[in-house]
């Protein structure tokens, strides 16, 4: 698999911009695969116009119902919408998800034909212990492991300009491989997510059994993922 780029927009860009973004995007030449989060309204636009992946930032566990201002994977396949997000830091900050609603949303996804990139933090100073309860609670009781992507965001880089050390994320990722490989019987996709700048990003492709790179805002600044693809293919 060629390395991975995921660009989530977040809750950033006005309509007017999208049709510029998708088409600089469009002719950008690169060996990467992107996957683009856009905000829910854009979805349809983005399926239909981009020539790269597209993802949801987030999903609703049942493939209908009441559940106002929600999204289902029946919906989103729909359309066209082949990923999502689940289980993003700031879901779990400010909209206080629970892993038993990551858990939730993993099946839907898996059932649904949808393809998650289920993120993992962990503070870099967490034990190995930790990591793998959180990883194990995710996972419960979910069958085909392998049609995940696993992204590491640790909760000490997102958003703060601070990149952990390389040797640092090596050993995590290293680790998070080795124990899906061991426990879950899969060779995991894992991408890292947390400050990854046109800088550095590099430098975090060259880690030993990481499969690409999860960018947050900065990514809907579409100079912003020129200038990282023209770092790359250097």
């Amino acid at each position: 698999m060629n390395k991975l780029l995921v660009l989530n927009h977040k809750m950033n860009m006005l309509y007017d911009d999208i049709y510029d973004y998708i088409n600089k995007l469009n002719n950008i030449k690169t060996n990467m695969n992107i996957i683009i989060c856009p905000s829910y309204i854009y979805l349809t636009d983005f399926v239909n116009n981009s020539e790269w992946g597209i993802g949801s930032q987030n999903v609703h566990h049942e493939p209908s119902g009441a559940f106002t201002g929600e999204i289902s994977t029946t919906q989103l396949r729909s359309i066209g919408v082949e990923y999502s997000l689940i289980g993003h830091y700031e879901r779990t900050k400010y909209f206080h998800e629970k892993p038993t609603d990551i858990n939730q949303k993993l099946k839907a996804c898996l059932e649904g034909n949808i393809i998650p990139i289920l993120c993992l933090q962990s503070q870099s100073n967490d034990d190995k212990e930790t990591l793998v309860k959180k990883i194990d609670t995710l996972l419960k009781d979910i069958e085909h492991i392998e049609f995940i992507i696993f992204a590491y965001e640790p909760i000490d880089a997102i958003g703060t300009n601070k990149i952990l050390e390389k040797d640092k994320i090596q050993e995590t990722i290293t680790y998070i491989y080795e124990y899906l490989n061991n426990k879950y019987h899969t060779s995991p996709n894992i991408l890292y997510g947390g400050s990854v700048r046109d800088n550095n990003i590099v430098d975090i492709l060259s880690i030993d059994s990481i499969s690409g790179c999860l960018i947050g805002e900065k990514s809907s600044d579409y100079q912003y993922v020129i200038n990282i693809i023209d770092k790359i293919e250097k």
